[in-house]
């Protein structure tokens, strides 16, 4: 009797969490249309560390933007690279002019290498309007245009996606269903003023919101963040945050090649959670434990396969709404066997990310 009513209580829990995602990714098509008709300056940062076989597609996209030459800049923090980075982005230099070069040579032990190269690049920005992105991505040649109209009255930040490029194996398939989680996850915090996911690799937002929050102050030294960690500290302060839906504003990105680098990728995102606030820790540790127990859970209490099958219909609704809104194409049978495995993701490697040394 105990033990069903642990069921149904996970099963509670489970319903709890798919209305939360179902009426926030409601509410986030309900945001304001995207419609700033000022032209803004931006400062574009993108922190490199060994990036040669990247910068240089990433940079050659970004002088290609439908955007006014004089209107934006492109600075490049290079963070201590033992290869050819640093003159990759110098011969951009002689066809680029709004390109600059930040060389970091050294770090202080306690800081995230990552956000001292961002913080670096920061404080040296012309503009009050900041973007973010990877040195291995690529950006739309509306990019700019695109972010631009998302930054609307006094929007202090714009959470944008990356993409992989077209998967060629189940596996990288799979990345993609764990991502479109992510991102359901992100819109509807959004939707519901909540702001929880962000991706470093493609968002942007102002100097005053930056500062507003705290800068990376006491998030410095996880070695991940600079995206999730300081959203948080944007919601807290109740700075209005708005999720660009555009396709021109998402960025491609190849998915990880190796089973190494996903794992080390991963393990890195995961350790930014060490640092989520009690409640958001809390929330994430019910939603898995509680998922584990219901999969399990027929096993030992037979009624237990109706609460769920409910639960699976409802994961399809969520991640349906999600195709839509994301332009991704997972069938019902799909989703049910990735829901499987999402959840043996992060029931084996999502603890990876709370232990051990994670490396950049």
């Amino acid at each position: 009797m105990i033990f069903a009513s642990i069921v149904v209580a996970s099963f509670l829990i489970q319903v709890y969490f798919i209305v939360w995602a179902l009426r926030g990714l409601k509410k986030l098509t309900e945001q304001p249309a995207a419609n700033g008709k000022i032209q803004r300056q931006f400062s574009i940062i993108i922190a490199a560390h060994n990036e040669e076989k990247n910068i240089g597609k990433c940079l050659r996209l970004l002088s290609e933007q439908f955007y006014p030459d004089d209107y934006y800049e492109v600075i490049v923090a290079v963070d201590r690279c033992s290869d050819n980075t640093v003159g990759i982005v110098r011969g951009f230099q002689r066809s680029f002019p709004n390109l600059r070069i930040i060389e970091i040579q050294q770090v202080p032990v306690s800081i995230s290498p990552k956000k001292f190269a961002i913080d670096a690049a920061i404080k040296k920005a012309r503009f009050e309007h900041l973007l973010f992105l990877d040195a291995d991505v690529a950006p739309s040649p509306n990019h700019l245009q695109t972010m631009n109209r998302y930054f609307t009255g006094d929007t202090s930040a714009v959470v944008s996606l990356m993409k992989f490029t077209e998967p060629n194996s189940f596996w990288q398939r799979f990345l993609v269903f764990e991502k479109l989680i992510s991102w359901c996850i992100a819109g509807a915090g959004i939707g519901r003023q909540k702001p929880v996911i962000s991706y470093g690799g493609n968002w942007g937002y102002t100097k005053t919101a930056f500062q507003i929050a705290g800068g990376f102050q006491t998030i410095d030294h996880s070695l991940s963040g600079d995206d999730d960690l300081l959203l948080q500290k944007m919601g807290e302060a109740q700075l209005p945050v708005v999720f660009c839906l555009e396709p021109d504003g998402w960025v491609r990105t190849a998915p990880p090649k190796t089973l190494s680098h996903f794992l080390r990728q991963r393990r890195r995102h995961f350790s930014a959670g060490k640092n989520y606030r009690s409640a958001l820790q809390m929330g994430y540790f019910l939603y898995h434990v509680s998922n584990l127990i219901l999969w399990i859970g027929w096993l030992f209490w037979k009624p237990a396969i109706i609460l769920l099958i409910v639960k699976l219909m409802g994961d399809v609704l969520v991640v349906r709404k999600g195709n839509r809104m994301f332009r991704e194409h997972f069938r019902s049978f799909s989703i049910i066997l990735f829901d499987f495995l999402y959840l043996l993701y992060n029931v084996l490697i999502g603890p990876m990310g709370h232990f051990g040394r994670i490396k950049w």
